[in-house]
C-alpha cells in the first residue's frame, strides 16, 4: 500500500558554509557529511538545560562512534557510555580518560569483562548473573546498576529499553539482592543508571524513571553518580516541535537536585542522539527513475545498507533535492540500490511504501537525507557487498575527511 505525505524543503541546502552540491562534487556520493557546529550548539543546549544541578554530561557514543566526532564531544567536556570493548578502544583512541568512560553489559562475555582492562572504568551491570561473573573475575573496576525503574518509552517499540519485556536492567525488586551479593564481596556500589528508550518526545516518562531512581538510592550508602540516562529526541519532521529539553532540565533539577547535593552525587546524562544526529546528513544522486502502479520512483545509489532506520523502524528522514532546476513539486517514492524489496525510504511505522512530495527530481540531482547523524553509519553494513560511504566533517567553510571511502579490496580484508 502506498500512502501520500506531504513536506516542504529548502532548496540549495547548505552544510556548515558550504552546498551539498560542492561537498558531492569534490567527495562524491553516497557521503555522510557532519556540521560540527550543530554539534556544538546541541552540546550547549545540554549545559544550558542542566546547569543548575552538578551534572557531568556524557555522550552515548553508539548513535555515531566515529574518532572526530568523539574527540569533538570530548573537547566539550563529555564524558562517554560505551557499550562493548570496542567502544571502549574507540574512547580511549579519542582521548577520554578511563574516569570519563563507563561501560553499560547487555549480555556480555567473561571476554567481553575481561577486555575492558582498565580498572578506572565503571562497570554498569545489568542483571544479577554480570554480577556474579564481575566478582568470580575479580575485576578491580568500581560498580554501577543499569536498574530497570518499569517505565518504558520511545520511538518504536524496538528502542523501548525499560518496563515489562525488555531485556535490559535489574528490576526494582532485585535491587536489595544485588547489593547484598556486591557488598558481601568486598565491593561498593557507585552508581544507579536507568536508560528507560530512545527518541523520547515529551518529559513525563523521564521524570517518572527519575523519581523511582531516587527512591531506590536511599538504599545505597556508596554512591557517587546517579545516572539519569539519555534517550531524547529531535524533530525529524517540518514543523515537529522539538525536545523541550529547558523544561526537561528545570523539572529534573526541581526533583532531584536537593537530594544530589545533600549527598555530594553528580548527575549524568547521556544523551547520544540529541547531541549528533541533526549534524549529518547522507547525500546521494538519483541513479533511475520508473513509473510503476501509477507512483514514480526515484532510485538512488545507496540504500538501507548505509541508512536502515527507514527499514528497520519506519522511520522517517526529510529528503530533499538539494539543487532543484524546477519550482514544480511531485509524489514520488525513494528506493535504495540494493537487491531487497523492502529498501525503501519513505515508508511508515507499518512498513507500508509512501510517497513524498518534494521538488521536480531527475536522474543525476543529488538528495540529502536529513538527520542522518545518529545511528546512520553506526549501523551500516556491508549488505549486497556494496561498500561503506566515507564521511566527511564540515566545520565553517572547511571539510575534512574523517573516514575515507571504502575500496573493493576492503570486502575481502581478513578472508585470505
Amino acid at each position: 500500500m502506498i500512502i501520500a505525505q506531504s513536506v516542504h524543503s529548502p532548496a540549495m541546502f547548505r552544510i556548515g558554509e558550504l552546498t551539498a552540491v560542492e561537498l558531492a562534487t569534490q567527495f562524491g556520493t553516497p557521503l555522510y557529511v557532519y556540521d560540527a557546529a550543530v554539534i556544538r550548539r546541541q552540546i550547549a543546549n545540554v549545559k544550558r538545560a542542566f546547569a543548575r544541578l552538578p551534572l557531568r554530561p556524557f555522550y552515548a557514543m553508539k548513535a555515531n562512534a566515529n574518532l572526530s566526532i568523539l574527540r569533538l564531544i570530548r573537547g566539550e567536556g563529555f564524558g562517554c557510555d560505551a557499550v562493548s570493548p570496542g567502544e571502549i578502544y574507540l574512547a580511549k583512541r579519542a582521548g577520554f580518560e578511563s574516569n570519563d568512560i563507563w561501560f553499560t553489559c547487555s549480555n556480555v562475555s567473561d571476554d567481553d569483562l575481561r577486555a575492558i582492562a582498565d580498572p578506572g572504568i565503571v562497570i554498569n551491570v545489568n542483571s544479577m548473573s554480570e554480577i556474579d561473573r564481575v566478582i568470580a573475575l575479580d575485576l578491580p573496576n568500581r560498580i554501577a546498576l543499569r536498574v530497570n525503574p518499569d517505565v518504558g518509552a520511545g520511538h518504536h517499540h524496538d528502542v523501548v529499553t525499560a518496563g515489562g519485556g525488555v531485556k535490559f536492567g535489574i528490576d526494582l525488586a532485585e535491587l536489595p539482592s544485588a547489593r547484598m551479593v556486591i557488598e558481601d564481596s568486598g565491593r561498593r556500589i557507585v552508581g544507579l543508571h536507568a536508560h528507560i528508550g530512545s527518541g523520547i518526545d515529551h518529559i513525563g516518562p523521564l521524570i517518572e524513571s527519575a523519581r523511582r531512581l531516587l527512591e531506590a538510592a536511599a538504599e545505597f550508602d556508596h554512591l557517587r553518580w546517579i545516572n539519569f540516562g539519555g534517550g531524547i529526541s529531535v524533530p525529524y519532521r517540518p514543523g515537529e516541535a522539538p525536545f523541550p529539553i529547558d523544561e526537561y532540565g528545570a523539572e529534573l533539577t526541581r526533583v532531584a537536585e536537593k537530594l544530589l547535593r545533600a549527598r555530594d552525587l553528580h548527575a549524568i546524562i547521556e544523551p547520544g542522539r540529541y547531541i549528533v544526529a541533526q549534524s549529518g546528513t547522507l547525500l546521494a544522486r538519483v541513479t533511475a527513475m520508473r513509473v510503476s502502479a501509477g507512483h514514480k520512483w526515484l532510485g538512488v545509489d545507496t540504500g538501507f545498507n548505509h541508512l536502515v532506520r527507514p527499514s528497520k523502524y519506519g522511520a522517517y528522514h526529510h529528503i530533499t533535492n538539494c539543487d532543484p532546476q524546477s519550482d514544480r513539486s511531485e509524489d514520488v517514492v525513494v528506493a535504495g540500490n540494493l537487491c531487497e524489496s523492502g529498501d525503501v525510504f519513505t515508508r511508515d511505522s507499518e512498513g507500508n511504501v509512501l510517497t513524498r512530495h518534494m521538488e521536480r527530481t531527475n536522474v543525476g540531482d543529488l538528495l540529502a537525507f536529513h538527520d542522518a547523524g545518529a545511528y546512520g553509519f553506526s549501523m551500516a553494513s556491508h549488505y549486497n557487498a556494496r561498500l561503506l560511504p566515507p564521511e566527511i566533517l564540515v566545520d565553517g567553510n572547511e571539510a575534512r575527511v574523517i573516514r575515507e571511502r571504502q575500496e573493493l579490496q576492503d570486502l575481502v580484508r581478513g578472508m585470505e
